[in-house]
């Protein structure tokens, strides 16, 4: 498996589950306004965690690719995707909207992507959900109340 950050919450993971075939997943690609150079990107599964230009920019990923962007369980060529309801901010979405968890397992490894998270703290029932993890990629900025991400205090707890 070979995991690649591009800046931002992008990144691009390439496994091969079996003898399938390498399988292209990538996260979160974000828009121009982040003032980032997108790289060229094709994908088989393209994962949104939420739809602000930073993290939705579609256009830029080429490929006949499955799009998930929700929460719920997806199996695509035997990698396993479980999105999990969470927000973009610490008001239960009110100020800026939800966001989705992702879970990837493949080749024996389960990675988490908390897209943006904006909530201070996991529940309990989204920790459950999220299970052990292997890789976790979490986004850390503070500023939350301008950007809605948390803070390295936040993410260390």
């Amino acid at each position: 498996m070979t995991i690649n950050w591009y800046g931002q919450s992008l990144f691009e993971i390439i496994t091969v589950p079996e003898k399938n075939g390498p399988v292209k997943i990538i996260i979160d690609p974000f828009g121009e306004s982040t003032g980032l150079k997108i790289p060229k990107l094709e994908a088989d599964i393209l994962i949104i965690s939420h739809q602000h230009e930073d993290h939705n920019n579609k256009k830029a990923v080429s490929g006949n690719f499955c799009l998930i962007e929700c929460p719920g369980e997806y199996e695509i060529k035997n990698v396993f995707i479980q999105g999990i309801q969470s927000f973009h901010d610490d008001a239960e979405g009110k100020e800026r909207g939800e966001n989705t968890i992702f879970t990837v397992e493949s080749e024996g490894l389960r990675l988490c992507h908390l897209g943006d998270l904006g909530q201070k703290e996991l529940t309990d029932e989204q920790l459950e959900k999220i299970g052990e993890i292997d890789v976790l990629m979490i986004p850390v900025g503070g500023n939350h109340k301008e950007h809605g991400t948390i803070s390295e205090k936040e993410a260390h707890k």
